[in-house]
């Protein structure tokens, strides 16, 4: 039988079509005229003057009555569909919408062969010190690989995976001396290794992700710390101006613009002119940024609080009083890092990386201009990461509850993230085609004859 909305051809048994959902004869086939020469005929949906779905609701019978279609003369059993089925495919259709509305916002494609499980399934797979080593030496002159041997399938990257275990156990074991023994030596290590340990491994991730494998470890370094101090000092000098410093949303815009100029201050060869070049970089001077503020965050809004409620509610200066209050400010800084440590990879990180990868979209390999900041395609996209961090930042009223505006603001970045590491992966795949052509197109001149010549 066929659907008389869409024409997909369905089983007997089928009661909505499994293209378009609708509604099926329940238990028949598809409709049969008998004409004149005896033969039977098939009636499809393309034969029918009135789809099913075009039909009034005021001339439709109730469900499981007989009726007839209008101007068809055709008999139909009308059948309701369940109630939860038909609020299912309402949030699919709401969800594709969304998703179709983020495509053309950012300017990707819907994700083809994308499948979390198979990109992280390397993950645990042993390798011994020397893989390890050979895999991060890599974009330097001698160190980069020919584009032709460039994999353009998706990354399955594993070594961040490494970075994060060894930080976080490294975090875990300062603090748990601490607690131990209350010494204030752990304190500095506990707040840079809680700061620093997912940013870094989330930086990590960009860096396998880089394909063409043509950025160095020393050039990220620089760009970490370069970045970092270049993004953090536009955005507290902008913060001194009397009107970004009285909402708190603004935020969305200063700090995305300072993360992104910074990129394009350091990042100004042309000899990186990959989509996933803008990525990597954008991810650095996000990490940097994210590492670098949430220990000033750990400082003055968990630790220095925490040792003034200590010594108030100890009532005295001594050395145990002391010692007391500067365990409760500790306390109170270990939540912020994990807080802020584990929504890091879904804010800055993200953000800046989706900034840098849509300008580097335009950019290619061609010296900056402003006009590139101009691009309609790059505003439209840089949008997504600003109105993100406005979201992320909103004030409580606007806050759903257990995180819900940093999990769907995260959820909506990765998503475009994973977009632009598709133009990317094809971005390099169409260089391996011309460089291929151009090879046998060499190839055939020089087994052309020269001019002149008789060939014999």
């Amino acid at each position: 039988m066929f659907c008389p909305k869409c024409g997909t051809a369905c089983l007997p048994e089928h009661k909505f079509c499994k293209a378009c959902g609708a509604v099926l004869g329940a238990g028949s086939g598809d409709p049969v005229t008998i004409p004149a020469s005896g033969v039977p005929e098939v009636q499809t949906a393309a034969s029918v003057p009135l789809a099913y779905g075009n039909v009034p609701p005021s001339s439709m019978p109730p469900p499981g009555v007989a009726g007839m279609y209008p101007s068809v003369g055709q008999p139909v059993y009308y059948v309701a569909a369940p109630a939860a089925q038909t609020h299912h495919m309402q949030q699919l259709n709401l969800l594709e919408s969304l998703r179709g509305r983020i495509r053309s916002l950012a300017s990707t494609d819907s994700l083809e062969g994308f499948s979390l499980g198979q990109m992280f399934s390397d993950v645990f797979k042993r390798r011994g010190a020397d893989a390890v080593e050979d895999y991060i030496l890599c974009g330097t002159l001698k160190t980069t690989p020919p584009i032709e041997l460039v994999e353009t399938g998706w990354p399955k990257p594993w070594l961040f995976f490494r970075l994060l275990a060894a930080l976080v156990i490294a975090y875990v074991v300062m603090t748990f001396l601490f607690m131990r023994t209350d010494n204030p030596n752990m304190v500095p290590g506990m707040m840079f290794l809680g700061a620093f340990a997912i940013p870094l491994a989330t930086l990590t991730l960009f860096f396998e992700l880089n394909t063409p494998r043509n950025v160095s470890i020393q050039v990220v370094g620089k760009l970490f710390l370069a970045g970092a101090v270049v993004s953090l000092g536009v955005a507290v000098l902008t913060y001194t101006v009397s009107i970004f410093d009285l909402y708190a949303s603004e935020a969305g815009i200063v700090e995305e613009v300072a993360k992104l100029l910074a990129v394009v201050l350091v990042m100004r060869s042309v000899r990186y002119k990959y989509i996933l070049n803008g990525l990597l970089f954008g991810a650095t001077v996000g990490a940097g940024f994210a590492a670098f503020e949430t220990t000033g965050y750990a400082l003055n809004t968990a630790l220095v609080p925490g040792l003034l409620q200590g010594i108030i509610q100890a009532g005295s200066t001594s050395q145990q009083a002391m010692t007391a209050a500067m365990h409760q400010g500790v306390v109170f800084m270990l939540q912020t890092l994990r807080l802020r440590g584990i929504e890091s990879p879904l804010g800055h990180v993200a953000w800046t990386a989706l900034s840098a990868g849509a300008f580097w979209r335009v950019k290619r390999d061609k010296p900056f201009s402003p006009a590139m900041l101009m691009d309609v395609g790059f505003l439209k996209a840089f949008a997504i990461p600003v109105s993100m961090h406005a979201i992320w930042d909103a004030p409580a009223a606007l806050q759903l509850p257990f995180d819900g505006n940093q999990i769907i603001t995260g959820l909506i970045t990765w998503y475009v993230v994973f977009g632009l590491v598709q133009q990317g992966l094809r971005q390099v795949k169409e260089e391996q085609k011309s460089h291929l052509q151009s090879a046998l197109a060499n190839v055939e001149a020089t087994m052309q004859p020269p001019p002149g010549t008789v060939a014999v």
